[in-house]
């Protein structure tokens, strides 16, 4: 696959908005505008076998708007598991690490729908903590 790539290049963008967030340099829209990219069902698994709904995870970004100055993160490894119509599984590593030295990298299982406008949506999302 290619960096055109629907999948991957919402993966890219999503991440662009979510440092962002955490940095404090987001504007005001940026929080609706990453929740409407997650569908209405969707789920988390985080790394420490919480599972998060959609209105969880919304309540987490909240929480985490501007709480990371310096925040960086970098997506790599992208792999298309599977692809479907109306789909595709990706897998990726993203590692983030910010201003206070806090440093983690996530290998991540992705499970997107394209919606009835043709929009890439996060159905379900596992994320286990790894070494680089």
């Amino acid at each position: 696959m290619n960096d055109n790539n629907p999948y991957f290049k919402e993966l890219d963008d999503i991440h662009v908005e979510i440092q962002a967030l955490f940095d404090g340099s987001a504007d005001a829209g940026a929080l609706d505008r990453i929740m409407a990219r997650f569908a209405p069902s969707f789920t988390l698994v985080m790394p420490s076998g919480a599972v998060l709904d959609r209105a969880s995870l919304h309540d987490t970004f909240a929480r985490l708007n501007g709480a990371r100055p310096g925040s960086q993160i970098q997506i790599k490894d992208r792999v298309i598991v599977a692809q479907y119509e109306s789909g595709a599984v990706v897998t990726y590593r993203e590692f983030q690490r910010d201003d206070t030295g806090t440093a983690n990298v996530r290998r991540s299982t992705a499970v997107m729908e394209v919606d009835a406008h043709g929009l890439v949506r996060w159905r379900h999302l596992q994320e286990t903590f790894c070494t680089e």
